[in-house]
């Protein structure tokens, strides 16, 4: 007996590296596929996706089939599933169709304003669910966690600046207003914990506001232009006081969506109205925005929100314990801190695996415990830091190939990029100036020691530089 749930695993497996992560996520995750007779029958959420589907992935698909089952199964088809049409013919509303350049959320068929609590969203996974809130203002607001509010968020020197400028947002009567208030930085480090923030304290002032993703707020916008209802659409959000679009950058590219964006901005940047923005990266380096959007983006106030440093990270851990009702000693809270660097979300994964362990197992916390409980994140940390990996980050990081870092190229876009993985390589895995020198294609010693030189002096010179630097040392150490 064939398995075909293996077989179509292995085939998303292949396309997740053949395609682009968005139209992997977007197009293909949602797909599932059973067997009929010798045909694999894929099924898709809706008639759009089937044509899609057919149009740019089914002969890789078919090809992969092939190859997977080992011949057995001769044919693929795609078509729509019964169980999602059915689902969505008795939804509140039509489905969400696209305009040329955009990719739907397929799952998504409502058109209501709710925050989707997807893997984009500083969300973690093991929080309870989102529950609804309504204002006096408007009956259709977005859900907020109501775990998320500046009470228990946990201030250091990566997050300050855009805690206190969120807070004085929070204020009923603040002078303080920065409009738009531009918040980045990569996701996991709380960004959506401080919108949510900002939109708790706007209900309690009974004042109205709604919460977009970026894909949500695209979706909305192209279901009013495909049902021409765009202004009714634009009429209904300039009634709150307050908007939130998190991860904008998905913005860019898509024309129609943008453009109205754009209408909507003006509105939210006069007045009393709030506009709230927030990205993976800063402004001017949205480079896929044309300067009009990358001008605006900067109007108001843009604020950093960067990995947490150590006494950061050892304060939430204990923070969220205390808030599970537990007790996280000092040494265990540190040790965590330590193996665990890159954000919040995956923090608090390691504290809910641990209190997971302690509760199965009936063990007392201690360091021993913690250590055993994490000893798979560590060791996929120890994993990590090795000179191939730190070679294929840092060329994804700056878009070059491993291959050109390997390579003799002298031009300042590649040879920036190899001497910093160079240090990197000196800075985590200990091995010797000849050792690393030999792994970047048999290079001198003193090659990589100029490197390293040169890496420093330009960390010390350039704060930008830096801060990108100690970005990737944060990802390649991340647990």
């Amino acid at each position: 007996m064939i398995d075909t749930a293996n077989i179509w695993d292995k085939c998303l497996n292949d396309l997740r590296y053949n395609v682009k992560d968005n139209v992997f996520t977007m197009w293909l995750r949602p797909l599932s596929a059973h067997q009929e007779a010798q045909t694999l029958i894929i099924l898709a959420p809706n008639d759009y996706f089937v044509t899609y589907i057919k149009k740019n992935h089914l002969q890789d698909i078919q090809q992969l089939v092939t190859k997977h089952s080992q011949g057995s199964i001769e044919e693929v088809v795609v078509r729509v599933d019964n169980a999602s049409r059915n689902a969505e013919d008795n939804s509140q509303s039509g489905s969400l169709f696209v305009e040329d350049e955009v990719s739907p959320t397929p799952s998504e068929h409502k058109f209501e304003f709710i925050h989707h609590n997807n893997a984009k969203a500083d969300i973690d996974a093991n929080m309870r669910h989102n529950e609804p809130v309504e204002s006096a203002d408007t009956k259709s607001l977005s859900y907020l966690n109501p775990d998320f509010t500046f009470e228990t968020f946990v201030t250091g020197k990566s997050n300050n600046l855009a805690y206190k400028a969120c807070y004085e947002l929070g204020k009923r009567q603040s002078k303080n207003r920065h409009n738009p208030l531009f918040i980045y930085g990569p996701s996991g480090l709380g960004k959506t914990h401080l919108m949510h923030s900002v939109a708790h304290r706007y209900l309690k002032n009974n004042q109205s506001f709604y919460y977009f993703t970026s894909e949500k707020f695209i979706n909305q916008l192209v279901y009013s232009l495909r049902n021409n209802k765009i202004e009714d659409f634009k009429k209904k959000i300039k009634k709150v006081d307050l908007l939130i679009v998190d991860d904008i950058h998905v913005l860019a590219g898509k024309t129609k969506s943008s453009n109205e964006f754009l209408t909507l901005f003006a509105d939210f940047t006069s007045g009393d109205k709030q506009l709230i923005l927030a990205s993976d990266r800063h402004p001017s380096q949205m480079t896929e925005f044309d300067e009009r959007f990358r001008s605006r983006f900067s109007w108001g106030l843009t604020v950093a929100v960067d990995p947490p440093e150590i006494d950061t990270r050892v304060q939430i851990l204990q923070k969220k314990a205390a808030s599970y009702g537990m007790v996280l000693p000092k040494e265990c809270a540190l040790f965590i801190a330590q193996n665990v660097v890159s954000n919040v979300r995956r923090l608090e994964g390691a504290l809910n695996q641990v209190f997971a362990n302690a509760n199965l197992t009936g063990a007392q916390i201690t360091l021993e415990m913690v250590q055993y409980a994490l000893k798979d994140i560590v060791a996929m940390r120890v994993q990590a830091v090795n000179m191939d990996n730190i070679r294929k980050i840092v060329a994804e990081y700056y878009d070059v190939t491993v291959k050109d870092i390997m390579g003799r190229k002298r031009t300042r876009s590649i040879a920036r990029p190899r001497q910093i993985a160079m240090a990197l390589s000196r800075e985590l895995t200990g091995d010797s100036f000849p050792e690393i020198g030999q792994s970047f294609g048999g290079r001198d010693h003193t090659t990589v020691m100029h490197a390293c030189d040169k890496v420093n002096e330009l960390r010390a010179a350039d704060p930008a530089f830096d801060k990108d630097y100690k970005t990737l040392a944060l990802m390649l150490q991340a647990g």
